[in-house]
């Protein structure tokens, strides 16, 4: 039986992330995760992720954001390839109704981030590769931008293993437990103690943390890369996008590939019975819901789709994320929920769970994240 200082369970983002910072604090650890690093089973692949600092869905996750792009920029630095790409992001809504475009500003102005206020007029002069609707406005955060994922994820995992960290990949969890003020873990290819757990199973965490009854509902929710010129181009500086429309939230990415760009619906999901079954195919109207957007909102892209992939979003009852230590059991520390918006997250996340899985506290401000909400007094 090996003995470690801490296991994490679950190699995403979050986990993945959780072990390079306790490998690179000293501490003994083991990885495991049921399939390949950055695999495409769950909610850390796809390409790229946008990251941003004025975040409208809660204010409460600025000072968050702040030192999450400050430790992307470290393992950037770190491994000497280029993980982060500060093209800046234009978010498009109609003002004095859109929660998005309103809670951009409102974020801005609380946390003092550079945010412009642009006209559609003067937005479609700056960018006319997109065409928001009448009498929607533009708010443009030029230090925003976008995460490759799977290199992310990767570049994590390389500097957690150079400081000591064993991470096994394809070895399913068949169960855990807390005894005697220890973690004992079986797996399909042996048994491991340690001192601490972390839990970071994704879309596999209801099933994982199953005795603390968290509130956590699968969807999956569907990507597509549509042709789309040159204009498009990352290496042009183009900014990523997002628009709030009446049907859904629109967001995607400047092309990276040199002949696509890749978007997305937010808030029209389908429901997902358990993780097996992601890549189930999407219905014919989601696809088409996501072709007319391109077609109305991109006029230099085709609505004519290249590629889909299925990603999970593990849901919370208010979209907000959960990270805690277990009520009974303090040596068992858990991230899950992340509703759609976390892995621009994942580098302050995996310092957190380091925290709390090594001091049983962390200086960062989480105290909205705990599963203490969801429970009945």
């Amino acid at each position: 039986m090996s003995n470690v200082d801490v296991i994490v369970i679950g190699l995403g983002a979050m986990g993945v992330a959780a072990c390079h910072h306790l490998a690179a604090r000293g501490h003994r650890v083991l990885g495991i995760e049921q399939h390949n690093l950055a695999h495409d089973r769950g909610s850390s692949h796809g390409e790229t992720r946008l990251i941003r600092k004025a975040y409208f869905e809660n204010p409460d996750y600025v000072p968050l954001l702040c030192r999450a792009f400050d430790l992307w920029e470290a393992l950037q630095a770190e491994c000497g390839e280029t993980l982060f790409e500060r093209n800046g992001l234009v978010t498009f809504g109609r003002p004095g109704e859109s929660q998005v475009y309103e809670g951009t500003l409102a974020s801005g102005r609380l946390y003092s981030i550079p945010v412009e206020q642009l006209g559609r007029d003067e937005a479609l002069r700056r960018w006319p590769i997109y065409r928001p609707p009448e009498g929607f406005a533009a708010a443009y955060e030029p230090g925003a931008g976008f995460l490759y994922a799977e290199k992310c994820v990767l570049a994590h995992a390389r500097q957690a293993r150079a400081r000591g960290a064993t991470l096994k990949e394809n070895e399913p969890v068949v169960d855990f437990r807390i005894e005697n003020g220890r973690a004992q873990v079986r797996t399909t290819q042996g048994r491991y103690s340690a001192a601490r757990l972390i839990v970071a199973g994704g879309g596999w965490s209801a099933r994982l943390l199953a005795d603390l009854g968290l509130p956590l509902e699968l969807r999956k929710m569907t990507l597509g890369w549509f042709p789309a010129g040159p204009e498009h181009a990352a290496a042009r500086g183009t900014p990523g996008f997002v628009f709030d429309l009446d049907e859904d939230f629109y967001y995607g990415f400047p092309q990276i590939d040199g002949e696509s760009v890749k978007t997305a619906g937010h808030r029209r999901f389908e429901a997902l019975e358990k993780p097996e079954d992601k890549d189930l195919a999407p219905s014919p109207e989601r696809m088409a819901a996501l072709g007319r957007f391109v077609r109305d909102c991109l006029p230099f892209a085709s609505d004519r789709l290249l590629r889909w992939s299925n990603c999970i979003y593990t849901m919370t009852p208010d979209e907000d994320f959960v990270i805690d230590r277990h009520p009974e059991t303090p040596e068992l520390v858990f991230a899950a929920g992340f509703s759609g918006h976390g892995f621009k997250f994942a580098s302050v996340v995996g310092e957190i769970l380091a925290d709390l899985a090594i001091d049983g506290a962390t200086r960062h401000p989480i105290g909205f994240l705990s599963a203490s909400r969801f429970r009945s007094s």
